[in-house]
């Protein structure tokens, strides 16, 4: 079975409840005041069966201006639009900010009912429906198909059931499958149920037991039952007018306005980059960050208009823009928004949302407005492919997922698109995508900042890893950092020594005037074994300042040339090593030595000795036992 929501426009009293009545049998005026003043103030609901066994909801809106905001919270997630003119009055103030709503809100298809058909004649008739196409032009309703009707005396209802179906039937499908999103138009509390919510079920499914969440606001909960059309259901689906009920929710903390969501689907935000169209009936310019009320969903909050190239909108412009919202809103990408004056309020212009803004861009920057465009209007390949040129970090499938807009099908599809232009790394099975062009730039970076430190630190191995990433990759977290590095070092464009990164062609020693004095220092040390001089009388001697002679020491540690046994003594490797083994080969004749023991098998003076001894210690190839040394074990 297919479902689908029909809604109804028009002005106050021109028939509108009475039309649902004659189409479906109910009535949808459900308030005293409403049945008591003959005007619909809150939304109201019925159901209808068409000949071809689809069902649609039909959705009872406002005429009044005072109840436009409820107009608006009931027609956004229609497919099909009911504009009611009354015959006898036709177009009347309400009809045209109708007309306009449902432009902005670009609805899929639409059907014009002349109502009162029956208190008018043919040439009244004629005259008015002549008026109705001239007001229809250039709106999204200007080829909709007008049907007559007398919904009092039921006369061309039957008509206007197989039009409907007509339209109805080009229609693609809504999302059924995939999370479910439905914003909320009406909450109410039954003893012993709780709280129940119902809206129109925008996308995806639902069925009872589901966990599901309320936003802005985060309040989860479990669906415990549900209605579609008043019938108990287990399941509900996209087009369907659906109640939920939530038992663990207080029905005064849940407001009209919120949505209800498969949880981590949507993330409230509170900018809105948009597509803006300010309607030519505006009375006066739209001012930058000029306040508005904003509708979008179910839900109306207040925001200022941020003009990113311009201090003021003339009436009829077509524009990039962002709204700053006061308040948190459930947006995505392509959903349609209205916005209306402070005060008076009238409808002032609307369009449709690009992206939920991460952040305020700056105004006047050509490269906002074009990545805006390419959002606007371009393919699912062109959307991402735009994003990725302006992040500087590589992001998972699923961040790309919540970050750029797409369905995952699109960006599977974008991602397959962009191939050739893409690499990937892998962090704990995860695949991370970036620019090659991007990679390029962080590369070309590298590699310079690489070649200074080179020239600057001959002797070293290469930069800390910590220290570049601090320099370049700071927002990056260790692992993606880490992957990232391997990815370079598997295209060729550096090497990873341990915890150092070096350019491929790098390696570290002493240039000019060191290199001819490196030889004479090591042989010094290994002439003079194990009573080695200390370091900075050989530095002087070698007229060697202060920070070269520090890397100096540090290049000979590293390559065991020299090894450090105090914080003054430093011997030759070699020397050191033989000292060792003469020692152990001691312990093995002996099982135990004292320091005199090895000063005679040695044959140096305490200074050097007790230095070596402490070292194998700490090396724990010895252990100290009072004034005696055994093998460590």
């Amino acid at each position: 079975m297919s479902y689908y929501i029909i809604g109804t426009a028009g002005h106050v009293d021109h028939g509108k409840t009475e039309l649902i009545r004659a189409l479906t049998g109910e009535s949808t005026d459900r308030l005293k005041e409403e049945q008591a003043r003959g005007i619909s103030i809150e939304l109201g609901f019925a159901s209808l069966m068409l000949p071809n066994g689809s069902l649609a909801g039909i959705v009872d809106v406002p005429g009044h201006e005072r109840f436009v905001r409820q107009m608006l919270a009931g027609i956004g997630g229609i497919d099909l639009v009911l504009l009611v003119i009354a015959a006898d009055e036709g177009v009347m103030p309400q009809t045209k900010e109708h007309l306009e709503i449902i432009d902005l809100l670009q609805v899929r298809k639409g059907i014009i009912v002349l109502n009162k058909t029956d208190l008018v004649d043919a040439d009244w008739l004629e005259l008015v429906m002549l008026e109705v196409k001239e007001s229809l032009s250039g709106t999204v309703l200007q080829d909709a198909p007008i049907v007559a009707v007398s919904a009092l005396k039921g006369v061309g209802i039957h008509n206007l059931v197989t039009a409907i179906e007509q339209e109805l039937d080009g229609l693609p499908p809504r999302e059924y499958y995939g999370p479910c999103r439905i914003p909320i138009d009406r909450t109410f509390s039954i003893s012993g149920f709780g709280t129940i919510v119902t809206g129109t079920m925008y996308q995806g499914s639902v069925q009872v037991g589901d966990n599901v969440v309320i936003e802005p606001g985060h309040q989860e909960s479990r669906v415990r039952s549900l209605q579609v059309h008043g019938e108990k259901v287990e399941k509900a689906y996209a087009g369907q007018r659906v109640a939920v009920n939530l038992p663990n929710l207080e029905v005064n903390t849940v407001i009209r306005g919120s949505t209800l969501l498969t949880p981590g689907f949507l993330t409230p935000v509170q900018t809105l980059d948009v597509s803006l169209k300010y309607l030519a009936s505006a009375a006066k310019p739209l001012a930058h960050r000029q306040r508005v009320r904003v509708h979008i969903g179910t839900q109306e909050t207040m925001g200022r208009v941020h003009l990113l190239d311009r201090e003021e909108a003339e009436p009829g412009q077509m524009l990039y823009a962002q709204i700053l919202m006061e308040e948190l809103v459930i947006a995505d990408r392509g959903d349609r928004f209205v916005i209306r004056q402070y005060s008076p309020a009238r409808t002032i212009g609307g369009g449709t949302v690009i992206d939920g803004g991460k952040r305020k861009y700056k105004r006047h920057a050509s490269q906002v407005l074009e990545m805006l465009a390419i959002k606007a209007k371009g393919s699912p390949r062109d959307i991402l492919d735009a994003f990725l040129q302006n992040v500087d970090i590589p992001l998972s499938t699923n961040e790309l997922l919540k970050s750029v807009g797409l369905s995952s099908d699109e960006l599977e599809a974008a991602l397959k698109d962009l191939t050739g232009s893409l690499d990937v790394v892998q962090v704990e099975q995860q695949n991370y995508w970036f620019k090659k062009l991007s990679s390029e730039s962080w590369t070309a970076r590298i590699e310079t900042f690489l070649q200074d430190y080179h020239r600057k630190y001959y002797l070293r191995p290469g930069v800390p890893k910590e220290e570049l990433k601090s320099r370049f990759f700071l927002k990056w977290n260790n692992k993606l950092f880490t992957a990232f590095l391997e990815y370079m070092e598997s295209i060729g464009r550096v090497v990873n020594k341990g915890s150092f990164v070096a350019a491929p062609d790098f390696v570290a020693g002493p240039k000019g005037d060191l290199a001819t004095v490196v030889p004479l220092i090591l042989q010094e040390y290994r002439v003079a074994e194990l009573s080695p001089p200390e370091w900075t009388r050989v530095m002087n001697s070698y007229n060697i300042d202060g920070p070269v002679g520090i890397e100096l020491l540090q290049f000979f540690l590293r390559e065991a040339q020299l090894t450090k046994v105090s914080e003054i003594l430093y011997f030759s490797s070699d020397a050191l090593r033989s000292a060792m083994e003469q020692l152990q080969h001691l312990l093995s004749e002996k099982s135990e030595f004292t320091a005199m023991d090895a000063k005679e098998k040695l044959g140096i003076s305490r200074k050097y000795l007790i230095p070596i001894l402490e070292y194998m210690d700490s090396q724990k190839i010895t252990r100290r036992i009072g004034d005696k040394r055994t093998r460590f074990k």
